[in-house]
């Protein structure tokens, strides 16, 4: 086998197909290349070494260490891979497909517990009223209050695309988000040379329909990456221990210990430190419900 054969490259993994992965090497080529069995499963945005076989195919032979790894849970699987290697998360809504703020705790909660940073991107202002976008506004500011920027923007009429783009400076970013909130339409504003699939939202059910069925990574520039993630329109925590929810809820975590009971579960147990700081208004009762629902769903 020749040195050339031999010789291993790194590369960054911008999609998967099946048993494939689409690769971008340090040449800024995109090659289609097969995995060894041997590995784990590969997910957009991480980082691999491979080589050329006899046959001078592109084989990915080594999985990088990971670092800001975004998975979810489904009825059907344990853990679901969405995004690996990601800095920050903006997690899209939108007031149609209907505004979940329990979707969004489940999307803020799997950052929080991944060390990934959250910006959340509120879209199409251009078809609310002024009334309706103080509204949405209201509901959002206890987020902003603990440190989560807001974004309000329309993609379709490009209105704060440019600063919401500063924030992916230098960093790796993904979209998540319902199905229909507009993930595709921010995308394609940032990206006009990409043509992800616009959708659109189902009149019966008033949710989006599934366009983007894999994620897939986006070069803003050599520094600054964007994945898009497809659409879900239900979010399952992959959690191993109930009781490390908690961590996920970022103004939980002034409080965390100081419960009279040390398997304290914050929900109606006496002397709960998180139930007194939402007595004394340090915590909304916003926050506490929707980690008290999302706690109950994972031991169903």
């Amino acid at each position: 086998m020749s040195e050339e054969i031999n010789k291993q490259m790194t590369a960054t993994v911008i999609s998967h197909f099946g048993n494939e992965v689409l690769i971008n090497n340090q040449a800024n080529e995109n090659i289609r290349a097969k995995v060894k069995a041997s590995l784990p499963a590969l997910v957009c945005g991480d980082k691999v070494i491979w080589q050329e076989n006899k046959l001078h195919e592109a084989i990915v032979i080594e999985l990088l260490p990971r670092h800001g790894l975004l998975t979810r849970s489904t009825q059907y699987s344990a853990e679901k891979l969405i995004a690996a290697n990601v800095d920050i998360a903006f997690i899209i809504t939108s007031h149609k497909p209907a505004f979940k703020t329990g979707l969004l705790d489940r999307y803020v909660a799997a950052c929080e517990l991944a060390e990934i940073q959250v910006a959340i991107l509120f879209n199409k202002i251009d078809t609310i009223s002024d009334e309706e976008l103080a509204n949405y506004k209201s509901i959002l500011k206890p987020y902003q209050d603990i440190g989560y920027p807001v974004h309000y923007i329309s993609a379709k009429k490009q209105l704060g695309i440019d600063s919401f783009k500063q924030t992916i400076h230098n960093k790796t970013g993904v979209l998540v988000g319902q199905s229909g909130v507009g993930k595709s339409s921010i995308l394609r504003a940032l990206f006009p040379e990409a043509n992800p699939k616009i959708g659109d939202i189902s009149i019966k059910t008033n949710k989006g329909k599934h366009t983007t069925t894999y994620s897939e990574l986006y070069a803003l520039d050599d520094h600054s990456f964007l994945i898009d993630s497809p659409g879900i329109r239900e979010f399952g925590l992959n959690i191993d221990e109930p009781e490390s929810l908690a961590y996920g809820f970022r103004e939980f975590q002034a409080f965390l210990g100081q419960c009279q009971f040390r398997d304290c579960k914050h929900t109606t147990e006496p002397k709960c430190a998180i139930s007194q700081a939402v007595k004394e208004n340090k915590i909304t009762q916003q926050r506490w419900d929707s980690y008290k629902g999302i706690l109950a769903s994972l031991s169903e």
